[in-house]
């Protein structure tokens, strides 16, 4: 019976054939000359534990069930440690101790490919394997995420609303940050929360509408992207849009329950709005339409225009330049002419001291189009003063980037 253990023998003992079975063959390693040998020879004695070596193949051992390969010859001379194994430690004697060391590891920047291994604790921490990809956002991380972002990728901004009369006594108005009657600039991507716990707010529900005070004046309510949370009035309450590309360009506030409460408030989203300030910097439009303007204490672009027999004129540099001509002109091209509409580009032009310098037009391009004449009044053409630093003023007219009309003041001295 392997498994028998270890028996003493003390001198003089006489061995019983169950002692030789139990305590010399079965606890020791029999050799066979085959498998078929071992299994003829077993079969009915073979427990587990037994040891049986087969002449040519190797060192079995019996698990109990079935027979399997082992070596008791192979020797380890040493555990070492690789250069990128990220584990320090090893020996080729005694005890061996093997410590994790990531600084022993080559340095690389991670990629959403790259495999780390951790702990499954939903499977008795087994040791499993994940992309940086899949590695899930740790709970601290998304909060402070969501204080930021509101819980996705746009950014908030957050709006104090406060209720109070208007100046006129009878009427109550929403004030923005302090403030009535403003204009404010909506970017899309953001979102916009319009924070209504101030008491003030009690019984005034803020919401948006594409008309000026909304339901009270045949408007609906915009809720494309808004959402809304709490009693008006208490902790936490707001109204909040996110602003996307197809959000309307204007819209307003107003109290559901009371009219006139928006004021003059409006939102814009996408278009360009200024309430009162200044703009900085140089504004580009991009051919896009300003209406209801008031010009006051403004001045045009002087464009230098060189003096050459070929006059280069680009209109996208402004619309009022210069040229003293040192050259009688045969040509004058145009460029960056607008196709829709109406433009014009008045030009100052002196004569060099020598004068008598002249300028056709009837060899004008625009835009790179053929040569055409210019149209002047009576067809009566242009005859510039001739005088030396003799000074005309010529403006030339487009009417979507057409053949140009061409008025002429002469001799100013």
């Amino acid at each position: 019976m392997a498994g028998a253990g270890y028996k003493l023998f003390a001198s003089g003992d006489v061995l019983t054939a169950s002692q030789v079975n139990n305590y010399l063959n079965e606890q020791t390693i029999m050799v066979f000359s085959s498998t078929s040998a071992r299994d003829t020879a077993l079969n009915s004695v073979k427990s587990e534990g037994m040891f049986a070596y087969v002449t040519g193949t190797g060192l079995f051992y019996y698990n109990g069930s079935s027979w399997l390969a082992t070596s008791l010859t192979a020797d380890i001379t040493g555990v070492g440690t690789a250069s990128t194994s990220g584990l320090s430690g090893g020996a080729t004697s005694g005890d061996v101790d093997l410590v994790i060391a990531p600084n022993q590891a080559t340095s690389a920047t991670p990629t959403t490919s790259d495999i780390t291994l951790f702990g499954d604790a939903d499977d008795s921490n087994a040791v499993k394997k994940a992309t940086l990809n899949d590695l899930p956002i740790s709970s601290a991380t998304q909060t402070a995420l969501d204080a930021i972002t509101a819980g996705t990728t746009a950014i908030r901004t957050d709006i104090a609303v406060t209720v109070a009369d208007n100046g006129s006594g009878s009427q109550n108005e929403y004030f923005l940050e302090g403030a009535q009657d403003q204009v404010i600039n909506l970017t899309t991507g953001y979102k916009y929360r319009f924070d209504q716990s101030n008491g003030s707010n009690a019984t005034h529900p803020l919401r948006f509408s594409v008309t000026k005070d909304g339901t009270h004046a045949s408007g609906s309510e915009y809720t494309d992207n808004v959402t809304t949370n709490g009693t008006p009035g208490s902790a936490g309450a707001y109204t909040q849009i996110e602003v996307k590309a197809d959000t309307p360009e204007r819209l307003f506030i107003y109290c559901t329950a009371h009219a006139g409460m928006g004021g003059d408030t409006s939102l814009t989203a996408g278009a360009f709005s200024v309430d009162g300030g200044t703009i900085r910097g140089a504004t580009d439009l991009n051919d896009n339409e300003l209406s209801k303007v008031l010009f006051k204490d403004y001045a045009e672009t002087d464009v230098a225009v060189s003096s050459a027999t070929t006059l280069a004129i680009d209109l996208s540099a402004g619309n009022t330049g210069a040229v003293t001509l040192a050259h009688s002109v045969t040509d004058v091209d145009f460029t960056n002419v607008p196709t829709n509409g109406t433009s014009s580009f008045t030009l100052k032009v002196t004569q060099d001291g020598t004068g008598s310098r002249t300028m056709a037009i009837n060899a004008i391009t625009v835009n790179g189009g053929g040569n055409v004449t210019g149209l002047t009044p009576g067809a009566g053409g242009l005859t510039l003063s001739t005088g030396a630093n003799d000074v005309d003023v010529v403006t030339f007219l487009f009417f979507d980037a057409g053949t140009p009309l061409i008025n002429a003041l002469l001799d100013f001295s």
